[in-house]
């Protein structure tokens, strides 16, 4: 079975270069030249790595990094002329898993991205509960992580609000009753507290979604509470 792989380089000659040699060792090679693309490329297809340029023009390299992080456990490799070491624990504190230099070797590329890809397909099973939720690149749930990113900026969430954001958002569009979601996060019984401590906690939730400009929770009058998920392009 052939290995997906995915390379953000908008030098085309680079690109060529890992293409042919990785597509003549059995892998499917998806080049792009774009940022934006390329992270919508990534959300919608399974890849076994990703490879990114450091210097891709339009997004940083940090910034790349923390989405794809965020939203799957993917192996990422960055490509990139010399970095200082503050540069090289920026990316790496962002979500690569290996740094090589250009001008790249492509036979330690390919050795150094068969590890990594060995390395997630023995790991990615036991990591399956914390598989995150993305509706395209707007909106990113990471469970292992406990992260919330909203276009591109983390949510910063209690324990308490990201619980009830993760339990509705697993299932767009179920109404929760405030009983329900305290068995679900609380997992004890509602008793006389439990409704205002629900609506108090589901309340702040709101709130710092709308300061993001964003309504994903909406409230059914008289029976709770339901996500509703972004509209995003198939």
């Amino acid at each position: 079975m052939k290995r997906r792989m995915l390379v953000i380089e908008d030098d085309m000659s680079i690109c060529r270069l890992i293409k042919n040699y990785m597509q003549d060792h059995g892998a499917d090679v998806c080049c792009i030249g774009s940022p934006i693309e390329a992270l919508e490329e990534f959300m919608k297809q399974e890849y076994c790595i990703t490879m990114i340029d450091y210097q891709m023009p339009g997004m940083t390299c940090v910034e790349m990094l923390r989405i794809m992080r965020a939203a799957k456990n993917t192996p990422i490799l960055v490509l990139s002329e010399h970095l200082e070491s503050s540069e090289k624990i920026a990316i790496f504190h962002a979500g690569a898993n290996a740094y090589i230099e250009k001008p790249i070797d492509v036979k330690v590329c390919a050795a150094q991205s068969a590890t990594l890809i060995q390395l997630y397909l023995e790991s990615d099973c036991k990591l399956e509960k914390y598989h995150s939720i993305t509706f395209g690149t707007e909106l990113i749930i990471n469970p292992l992580y406990r992260q919330v990113i909203i276009d591109g900026i983390l949510l910063k969430l209690t324990r308490t609000e990201f619980d009830l954001f993760l339990c509705l958002a697993k299932h767009p569009g179920q109404v929760w009753s405030r009983n329900q979601l305290y068995h679900q996060v609380w997992d004890e019984d509602f008793g006389s507290t439990g409704d205002n401590i629900v609506r108090t906690h589901i309340g702040n939730l709101r709130k710092k979604l709308a300061a993001a400009g964003k309504g994903y929770i909406q409230n059914s009058r008289g029976i709770g509470y339901k996500f509703v998920p972004p509209l995003t392009e198939n």
